[in-house]
């Protein structure tokens, strides 16, 4: 029996192993995956159906040349577009040439399952003539988590990612402070040297309460296996909707 699917994600520009990477995983959201390599296949590939988004996989000034004109054609205002992107690549720059497109940022370190959610989601607007609404505030994801971790004093984190986190605690802190973080409840199977993440201070908060602070930092130096182990333990964690 044909299998019929919800809607379409066309990929443009993608690898080989990109786009069988995002076949597996359009297959349990019900999306179909096509692929696009210049500007006229893509053309042709969103004409085909109403139902399409648009992923791009790369944000070369030749691919926005080719995006705007597609904005400019009548009936693709409102084509969700995603481009997924390195957390590296991603400064005030892009994002403004993002934003000035209607295209939402997606960074390599927000989880696969949360990526194709969006991609869901957006494919659901579209079908219903909503236009999606592009959000492009953070480069890094944060996923709310609250869990205790040892700091020099008992801490709780707010929310965590591969680019830092967030964490309320009585102990003073500076900007331009550091200091390292375990956090035994996600990456409990390492030793605990390599479960210490080291951290910058970038923003302190007063807060009134059972904590007198909130800190927000940016990881420092992290090893590979520990940014590894970190982006594994994220991706387990179930999609929340309450983000700060």
């Amino acid at each position: 029996m044909t299998h019929v699917f919800s809607g379409k994600v066309v990929l443009y520009q993608a690898t080989s192993q990109q786009r069988a990477s995002a076949a597996r995983r359009a297959d349990r959201y019900d999306l179909e995956v096509v692929t696009a390599s210049v500007a006229e296949e893509l053309r042709e590939q969103l004409d085909s159906s109403k139902r399409s988004i648009l992923l791009l996989y790369s944000f070369t000034s030749e691919v926005r040349a080719t995006i705007k004109a597609l904005r400019a054609l009548r009936g693709w205002k409102k084509l969700p577009i995603f481009v997924l992107l390195e957390d590296e690549a991603i400064d005030a720059r892009t994002m403004k040439q993002a934003n000035d497109l209607n295209i939402e940022v997606l960074p390599t370190s927000l989880p696969e399952g949360r990526r194709w959610q969006k991609l869901r989601e957006a494919n659901e607007a579209a079908r219903s003539g909503s236009r999606w609404a592009v959000d492009n505030r953070r480069a890094h994801f944060r996923l709310p988590l609250k869990v205790k971790v040892k700091l020099h004093n008992d801490a709780e984190t707010v929310d965590i990612s591969v680019g830092g986190l967030a964490f309320l605690t009585n102990q003073q802190f500076h900007c331009g402070d550091v200091g390292s973080v375990d956090i035994r409840s996600l990456l409990g199977d390492m030793d605990e040297p390599q479960r210490a993440l080291p951290f910058e201070v970038v923003s302190v908060k007063q807060l009134t309460g059972n904590y007198r602070h909130l800190v927000g930092a940016r990881w420092k130096a992290l090893s590979s296996e520990a940014l590894r182990r970190l982006k594994d333990a994220l991706e387990l964690i179930e999609p929340t909707t309450d983000e700060h």
